[in-house]
Formats: C-alpha cells, sequence, structure tokens
C-alpha cells in the first residue's frame, strides 16, 4: 500500500469528501423516502428501503475512494 504525505489542507479535504460521499447518498435516501411514503400513503416502508439503499451506497462510495490509493496485489504466478 503505497502511503501519500500531503498537506493538512490536503488531509483535511479528503475527510470532508470521505463525508459527503457517505452523507449525502443517506440524506437524499431520507428526502426520497418520505416523499414516496407521503405520495402513496406507505408510511415508513419506501423511508427504511431507501435509508438501506443510501447507507449502501455511501459504504461503497467511501470503499472505492479508499482503494482508490492502494496498489493492486501482484500475480504470485512462478514461471
Amino acid at each position: 500500500m503505497k502511503r501519500r504525505k500531503g498537506s493538512a489542507l490536503q488531509n483535511l479535504s479528503l475527510i470532508s469528501y470521505i463525508g459527503i460521499a457517505m452523507v449525502v447518498p443517506i440524506l437524499a435516501g431520507v428526502v426520497g423516502g418520505r416523499w414516496l411514503d407521503e405520495r402513496f400513503g406507505t408510511k415508513p416502508v419506501f423511508l427504511f428501503i431507501l435509508i438501506v439503499a443510501g447507507v449502501l451506497i455511501g459504504a461503497r462510495n467511501v470503499y472505492q475512494l479508499a482503494m482508490k490509493d492502494v496498489d493492486p496485489p501482484r500475480s504470485r504466478r512462478r514461471e
């Protein structure tokens, strides 16, 4: 795994980006779920479904961001 040394401002922006990448899908799930529940009269159903979807999407975003800086594993073939 390669390690990058950046300035404090770069590290702060990375932490902010991770937070935004996790929070935005969850908030979109809350807003969309409440709207769909009010529209169809199914009070908590869509809210729960879209919150879970938002958490999964946010986790995938953070995982992809974290794995971007990791070196791919080398093949262990013997020649």
